[in-house]
């Protein structure tokens, strides 16, 4: 195996762990929190955080999907590594679709808010997000999880191949 099989599956275990880590925090600290706090706290902090988190997610959705293509390709000879690999990277694109037409537009309806007030349905918005966010979170640690099974796998067929 040569250094850029070596090198695309560093950066697609580190791509898709950030980005399962980073949503792993979200979900199981920052979102509890909000619902702790009054709804004025939550809504405001919610948009300062989304406006931070807004280029940081992107830019991790998007590595996590192109390094893992890139892996998948430079690893296509051993089947099943591939194969777990190919489901890495759909469940990469998985996250991305679902933060693009599922959290995206809730999260720019929210940033309104402070200007006026949540409308009566606002709970019932920010969990329909919270879910989205649940959804994304489980999805991205389902590619790293792929990603980190299929490393484990190449060095096994791989040391295999040698003897």
């Amino acid at each position: 195996m040569n250094s850029k099989n070596e090198i695309s599956n560093a950066v697609a275990l580190f791509a898709t762990g950030l980005l399962a880590g980073t949503f792993f925090y979200v979900r199981f600290n920052i979102m509890p929190s909000f619902w702790e706090v009054p709804i004025d706290v939550h809504l405001r902090f919610r948009v300062v955080l989304m406006k931070y988190n807004d280029f940081v997610f992107k830019v991790l959705m998007v590595a996590s999907i192109i390094s893992s293509v890139w892996f998948a390709w430079r690893i296509r000879s051993l089947k099943y590594v591939f194969i777990l690999t190919g489901f890495a990277v759909i469940l990469a694109t998985i996250t991305f679709l679902i933060s693009y037409f599922g959290s995206m537009p809730i999260s720019a309806q929210i940033k309104t808010w402070l200007q006026t007030s949540p409308p009566k349905n606002g709970v019932a918005i920010l969990k329909t997000w919270d879910f989205f966010h649940t959804c994304r979170t489980a999805t991205a640690m389902g590619s790293f999880i792929l990603i980190l099974v299929a490393t484990f796998f190449k060095k096994e067929l791989l040391k295999q191949m040698q003897n």
